[in-house]
């Protein structure tokens, strides 16, 4: 299943930069700033980072694979690191018999820039891909741009993200892919306690989606989240009862000084869930 899981990821173009492995914003990214995370959802959020922002973040996925995300932003500059491990599996000929293992892990790595134009926050990143299933190896490199307006009042922030516009430059074995592009389009309206955001996004092979979500601090230093994207709707079977649920991703946060731990899951069903632990520091 791993193999399985690692093929589907790579078949039609680095396919697992689709993945957020990041649990603080529960996948509404493209419209909120100031927590660290603006380099991986939108570089205009770099345009508004005040101060240095340091986070980590892992996503336990399914069949046993892995994501890590590792970022780093000071005033308005950030690089951002996401790394994928599907594991070790067997090697087999075509009669079945083993012959030892291999392994498959992709990387990307971006650095961005925001910086205001008037009265609107601009940023763009590059990011360059490598992606190894056993002895193969492909590349690729890639651009991010965005835009995002504050609203002072009512507190309303929104903002446009186009991800992943880029190519394969080493394919393989013959094909270079284009990389699986993103339009976001968001916004956020924020209260004393929390905040509540809609996303309209098109991935590259996917229709358009719909993803609403907020977070709530019921009392100081503790809050809930949860979201919802239409995106993952396809994931209902029918075996379980619970598929109501599909889509959901649902958390916490624990803020202690300038730390930042957050918790969520989402459930995938027969192929399990996808648990993210992020921690940030900075503010």
């Amino acid at each position: 299943m791993p193999l399985l899981i690692a093929i589907l990821l790579s078949a039609t173009g680095f396919e697992y930069m689709m993945v957020d492995p990041v649990a603080h914003r529960v996948g509404i990214g493209s419209a909120l700033v100031g927590d660290g995370y603006s380099t991986f959802y939108n570089p205009a959020g770099l345009a508004y980072t005040i101060g240095s922002y340091y986070s980590a973040s892992y996503l336990k996925y399914i069949a046993g694979t892995h994501f890590g995300f590792l970022g780093y932003e000071h005033g308005q500059m950030g690089v951002a690191i996401r790394y994928f491990n599907g594991g070790t599996m067997k090697k087999t000929d075509e009669f079945g018999n083993e012959f030892g293992t291999f392994g498959v892990h992709f990387i990307d790595i971006g650095v961005a820039r925001g910086f205001q134009y008037k009265d609107v926050g601009l940023g763009v990143g590059i990011k360059g891909v490598y992606e190894n299933i056993d002895t193969l190896y492909s590349l690729g490199v890639g651009i991010d741009v965005g835009a995002l307006y504050i609203f002072e009042e009512p507190e309303i922030q929104v903002g446009l993200a186009v991800k992943n516009i880029g190519i394969g430059v080493k394919a393989f074995i013959d094909e270079k892919e284009v990389l699986p592009y993103e339009f976001n389009l968001g916004g956020i309206k924020r209260f004393p306690n929390g905040w509540f955001g809609v996303d309209l996004v098109k991935p590259a092979l996917m229709g358009v989606g719909l993803k609403v979500g907020g977070a709530y601090a019921f009392i100081p230093n503790f809050e809930v989240k949860a979201s919802y994207t239409s995106l993952l709707s396809s994931l209902k079977t029918g075996s379980s009862g619970l598929d109501f649920l599909a889509g959901l991703t649902a958390g916490f946060a624990v803020h202690t000084n300038r730390i930042t731990i957050n918790y969520t899951y989402s459930p995938y069903f027969d192929l399990g869930g996808g648990h993210r632990v992020s921690v940030h520091l900075g503010g």
